[in-house]
């Protein structure tokens, strides 16, 4: 690094004087305004992320193999669901029970 003012010239190696580099002058409003545009059309026309991961897929997994996974997620979630309903039927006739007078009754231990 040097310690320069902008817009000096550097000495190069050989003692002769370089020019300095001019700032880049900014493009008018509408030239950038253009150049988005462009940008936002070439974004918007390449195929998106998940259109490029199926695509990997299908070159990997064959179809088949992708039913069979979505049919074990599936078997997954009947899993879940099977153990859900098992705990609601189990509150459910533990309240029934509480509520008919069946159910443990409050007992006081006294310690001395």
């Amino acid at each position: 690094m040097t310690d320069q003012a902008p817009g000096q010239a550097r000495r190069a190696g050989d003692g002769s004087r370089t020019p300095a580099l001019a700032p880049a002058a900014e493009p008018a409003p509408d030239d950038r305004i253009a150049e988005l545009e462009a940008r936002l059309e070439r974004l918007e026309g390449s195929p998106g992320l998940r259109a490029r991961g199926r695509s990997l897929m299908d070159r990997v997994m064959p179809a088949e193999a992708g039913t069979h996974f979505r049919n074990a997620g599936r078997e997954q979630l009947l899993g879940v669901r099977s153990i859900v309903d098992f705990w609601i039927r189990r509150l459910d006739e533990s309240e029934a029970s509480a509520g008919s007078g069946r159910g443990r009754e409050r007992e006081t231990i006294e310690i001395e």
